[in-house]
Parts: structure tokens; C-alpha cells; sequence
């Protein structure tokens, strides 16, 4: 039997088409100053060799995400920012339990940290 050409080029491009990354539920939102209440909030968090990219909930536009510690690492961070409008940082510890802190860039609205938990897809 004659093999394909093609074949060992699809085996080739595999890896580097390979993403990983985390899926998360925050659950539980506290404002700085303020208090806590329920949440409902899905962010993605996709890894590739090409960088980091987060969407930060269900019909949010991908950002660029800056990893603030090695992938493997515990806990493992990483940060976003929308210039003008908003920064967050989102640390996930070994156990999947994960927080993410939002900060706006407007000095008359809280800052806001969300409680949840993550997996790794």
C-alpha cells in the first residue's frame, strides 16, 4: 500500500495548530467597596504558540493576554487590557479555584473581583 505524500504534512502541522487553555465560571462578584452578590460570568482563556487570548465573557471580542507567570506554574496569572476602558487580572490556583480582578480606567467606578473556578480544556 502507497501512502499518501500528504499525510506525514498533516501529521507535521498538528502541533501547531494545537490550543490549550482554561474555561471558566465566575460565580460571585464583590465590588471594592461594596458588597457581594451572584454572578454568572464564562471566560475563555485559549494558549497557543502564537500567545494568549482571553475572552472575558460569552460575546466578548478576544483580547491579547499577558501571562504573568510560567503555564505550568501555580498559581498561574494573566492580564488584559482595553486601553481607555478597562484592565483585568485573573489568577487560577492548582486546585482550579480562580478569581479575577477588574479594574476601569474610570476612577468613578469600582473595581470589581469575581470568584469562581476553572478547567483546563
Amino acid at each position: 500500500m502507497k501512502l499518501s505524500p500528504l499525510i506525514p504534512l498533516c501529521l507535521l502541522a498538528a502541533p501547531a495548530m494545537a490550543e490549550t487553555g482554561y474555561s471558566c465560571a465566575f460565580t460571585v462578584a464583590c465590588e471594592a467597596a461594596g458588597g457581594c452578590e451572584p454572578a454568572e460570568i464564562r471566560t475563555e482563556i485559549g494558549m497557543s504558540e502564537d500567545g494568549i487570548t482571553a475572552f472575558l465573557n460569552a460575546d466578548a471580542d478576544p483580547l491579547p493576554a499577558l501571562s504573568l507567570s510560567d503555564a505550568d506554574s501555580s498559581p498561574f496569572s494573566i492580564a488584559t487590557t482595553v486601553p481607555g476602558a478597562e484592565s483585568d487580572l485573573i489568577t487560577i490556583h492548582a486546585d482550579g479555584t480562580a478569581l479575577r480582578s477588574r479594574h476601569p480606567a474610570n476612577p468613578g467606578s469600582p473595581a470589581i473581583t469575581y470568584f469562581g473556578t476553572c478547567e483546563e480544556t
